[in-house]
Parts: C-alpha cells; structure tokens; sequence
C-alpha cells in the first residue's frame, strides 16, 4: 500500500456522512454505468478522512484514477450516443429525486411511526446516491486531476481559432461552446423574484415601500395582500437553494433584502425578463454561428454538445441534491428528537446507522459518535462502509504514501485554466463561507477553494473569480458564465498564496493570475 502514490481528490467543508457514505459506493456504481458491468473497476482504491462533520480529504490511488479519467475522455470521444443515453437517464433520475423530496416535504413526519420514519429516510438516501452518482464520471472525476478534458477542448478551440482564421478569441469560443442553452435552476429563480418585482413596481405604495426598506427581517405589513403571498410562495419554493450540504437554508430576509435592493438599484424588471428569456436562444445562435464561423465538423460539435450538457447537469443534480439535504434535514431534526441526541451528532452517522436504529433497533452510544469529531477515516471495503476512529485511523493513514501539493509562497504568478474569458484587476478577497460575503465589494476578486450557491451574491459582486477546485464543469465556471464574469478554476493553492486585500492582475484567457502588489 505504502509503495503506490495516491492524490487528494476533494474535500468537502461540513458535507456530513451522509452525503459521504452513499458516495463510496456510487463510485463503484458511476463505473458500472459508464463501461458496463462485466467490466473491471478502474478506480477501487479510496477513502475520506473526517474531522468532525468536515470531509478533509479524499485520497485516491494515482494510477487508478489517471486509468479512470482517461477511459472516460475515451469513452466520450468513441461512444458519444451512450453517454448522451447516460446523460438523458441522470436527469430522469434526478427528477424523480426531485420530485420525492417535494413529497416528503409535505409529510407530518412528527405523525410517522420509527419505522415510517426510517424507511422514508433511507428511500431519500436512496434516490440521492442514485441521482447523484449515474454520471459521476463525467461530472465530476473527469475533471477532477489536472482538468484533463477541458484544458483537450480549450487547446481545440485555439486550434480551430488559427486554421479557420476567423477573428475569434479562442477563449470566448471555448466559453459559449461548453455553455450549454438550458436554463439552470438559479435562473428560474431569478426570473420569478423580477416578476415579483414587477409586481412591486406596478404598485406605487409597493415601489415606494420597498426603495427605502432597511428592516429585511420581515415582509413589509404595509403593502398588498397579493405581493405578500408571492414574496411568501417564492419563499417557500426557493429557500433551499442555499443549503448545499447541511444548512442554513435562506430565510425571508434573503428574498426581502434582495427586492429591495433591486428596487434601490432602479432595475427594470420587465426588461431584465426580457433579457433572461432571450438567454437560451441567444446561446444557441452564438454556438451555431462559431461552428460555422470555426469549420467545426459534426463529430466535434457532438463533443463540444457533451462538455456543455456536462457542464449544465453537473449544475442540476447538485442543485436537486441541495433539496434533498434540505428535506433530509427536517427528518434528522426529528430522529435526533426521538434519540436525544444533538442534531449536529446526526451528521456523524451513516445512513447504514440510521437505518439500523430506526428498522432494527441497534444502538449506538453518544460516545462513539462523539469520537467521530477528530480525525476519522471512512472506507468501503466487501460490500461495507467502514469507520476507523482514534489510533485505528491514525495507522491506517500512516500506510498511505499521499502527493503533496507544491507551494511557492514567494511567486508571483499562478496557471489555472480558463472557465470564463475576460482580464481584469483587482483586489483579492477569499471568500469559502457565507460569513465572508460581507467583506466583498462590487468590483473585487473573489477567490475560493469551491463555490456553492451560497455564495452567488458575493460571485454577483466580483469582477473576476478564482478557484482551486477546477475544469468547466465546476459551480464556478458555471455561474461566471451565466454572469459573464472572467473565471480561472484549477489553481490548487490559489487560497493558501493569495490573501485578503493584494492586488492582482486575472487573465482569463491565458488562465494567469500574477500578484501585483502584496497587501502589507
């Protein structure tokens, strides 16, 4: 074991086992899908470590997912129909994942029997790891180490660029081809809080009220009975958006603040409706004519036509998994409830555990959870999560011989690779929770190990955005491209060199951020 090299996956801040726990398995799962059942696994050697409900790392064996994300590219490339059938299947499964959490939502779980509880419970987990895992492979690991098939389509682009002769920048090409015409969730969301506005400002009290409000913690008492119930409605549907792993959800002052802040801005929301619902036909017609413009043939635009429903339904199945945590949510509140235990100890147990104390009334002490709140290892070896705590964990690390990252504290630029084209400057500000929002201001940088929708309205402010986590397909890229927002993804140690208040140069297009001056 000591002999072969592994690498650090991702890690993931406050993702809980139960997001982890499902994923060990639909690693095997995605492989199965991806190049059939008969086959052997690439990728079969992993594992998470833990720290308290925080996902530190997640060392895979090199050799193996090199084997992994070079088969896929493969497949990509020889089996475009199969992996549009596997794309078609991803979003069923992730609308009827969709659809279930709706329904559990609606249910009186205070009413249900343990039991009840229990099997509603591991029928949600059931469909997350089914519609979170179906298309892992292309979703995630192709990406996941050194971007491998989005720095293949960008050398392409700039390829196609030079023997067309077309007046085209390679990077804006690269963008609007691996941007996909779908709307996103987050886009709907948008278009209906301005259709709410609208409402606000087809009503002068409405209007008037809400371009001055500066208490957001409630809805104004004083407005229309009919824009209260909208504010309400859209309250109820979108609240999750923010979720991501564990929470909190946004409450109402979010939507408040965010009318008002429209309202103050003087935005036009009919036009702005206008503009949102040209969006997909403006990207369709801006992809067909650089397929022209670039000579691009058909077997490539099939590629090209993959990297952008990637880039779309990585989006997709992590929204709907966002909903799914947030109605999972309501269900641990109430077993902690029924166990006396903290719910913040909840997310420390698998769904394996949960299932056991709810159907088979297995027990499991306050104290062994509690262990679980320093370093922790989580494998799947036989058909099994495994959990290793204490000095069980501490040896099984030590047998694992895991590439460092290599950081340069004194260089002054850094390579990444362009998600979004664009060249701006400005000043740093990293930004990896909701609590670091506030120190954004519109026009600075933000820089990030990952974003979540949690911090669109920082993204919103930035003239530029850098993360560590990379490729196309990476939340990222995906926002900046709906904004239009210069975006670099992919520089491993961007947060550990760049801090609070430097001032840097981001070149986009070349995927080069160079410090201009250090802040002191």
């Amino acid at each position: 074991m000591a002999k072969e090299l592994w690498v650090n996956n991702f890690s993931v801040h406050r993702s809980g086992y139960h997001l982890a726990a499902p994923v060990l398995y639909g690693i095997i799962n995605t492989q199965k899908v991806l190049f059939g059942k008969r086959k052997p696994l690439q990728l079969k050697d992993y594992f998470f470590t833990f720290e308290g409900p925080n996902l530190t790392s997640a060392p895979h064996r090199k050799d193996q997912l090199r084997k992994m994300i070079e088969s896929t590219i493969t497949e990509i490339f020889n089996h475009s129909e199969k992996l549009n059938r596997i794309h078609k299947e991803t979003y069923r499964i992730n609308d009827r994942y969709f659809a279930f959490a709706k329904k559990c939502s609606r249910i009186d779980l205070k009413k249900l029997s343990d039991k009840e509880l229990g099997r509603m419970y591991l029928e949600l987990v059931n469909w997350q790891e089914r519609a979170h895992q179906h298309a892992l492979a292309t979703t995630w690991y192709l990406d996941s180490d050194g971007e491998d098939f989005s720095k293949l389509l960008l050398e392409k682009t700039r390829e196609f660029c030079h023997l067309s002769g077309a007046k085209i920048n390679f990077a804006d090409a690269f963008s609007a081809l691996t941007t996909s015409p779908k709307e996103t969730l987050a886009m709907k969301e948008e278009k209906e809080i301005l259709q709410i506005l609208a409402m606000v400002q087809g009503n002068r009290k409405a209007g008037q009220i809400f371009a001055k409000l500066r208490n957001y913690k409630k809805i104004p008492g004083n407005i229309s009975p009919g824009i209260t119930k909208a504010i309400e409605r859209h309250f109820e549907k979108w609240r999750w958006l923010a979720f991501n792993y564990m929470g909190p959800a946004y409450e109402i002052d979010f939507f408040v603040g965010m009318l008002s802040d429209l309202a103050k801005q003087k935005t036009k929301a009919k036009e702005e409706l206008k503009k949102k619902g040209k969006w997909p036909g403006k990207i369709r017609k801006k992809r067909v004519k650089i397929f022209k413009s670039l000579k691009i043939g058909r077997e490539w635009q099939k590629i090209y036509d993959i990297a952008a429903d990637i880039v779309n339904l990585k989006g997709y199945r992590k929204d709907i998994c966002f909903h799914g945590f947030f109605v999972m949510d309501f269900m641990l509140r109430e077993m902690s409830r029924r166990l006396g235990l903290a719910r913040n100890q909840m997310y420390l147990l698998t769904f394996q555990e949960i299932g056991g104390i709810f159907l088979k009334n297995k027990k499991i002490t306050a104290d062994e959870i509690n262990k679980r709140n320093k370093f922790t290892i989580m494998d799947y070896k036989n058909g099994k999560v495994r959990i290793f705590t204490g000095d069980k964990a501490k040896k099984y690390y030590s047998g694992v011989k895991i590439e460092k990252e290599k950081i340069d504290k004194n260089a002054s630029e850094f390579r990444g690779t362009c998600a979004c084209s664009g060249q701006v400057k400005g000043i740093v500000r990293l930004v990896n929770e909701v609590k670091d929002i506030p120190k954004m201001k519109k026009g600075d940088v933000m820089v990030a190990h990952t974003t979540f929708p949690n911090l669109v309205p920082a993204m919103k402010l930035a003239s530029a955005i850098v993360t560590e986590d990379g490729g196309m397909t990476c939340h990222a890229a995906i926002i900046a491209r709906e904004l239009g927002t210069p975006c670099i993804t992919g520089i491993k140690i961007a947060t550990k060199v760049l801090k609070d208040g430097d001032l840097v140069e981001v070149d986009a297009d070349k995927g080069v951020v160079r410090i201009l001056r250090k802040y002191k």
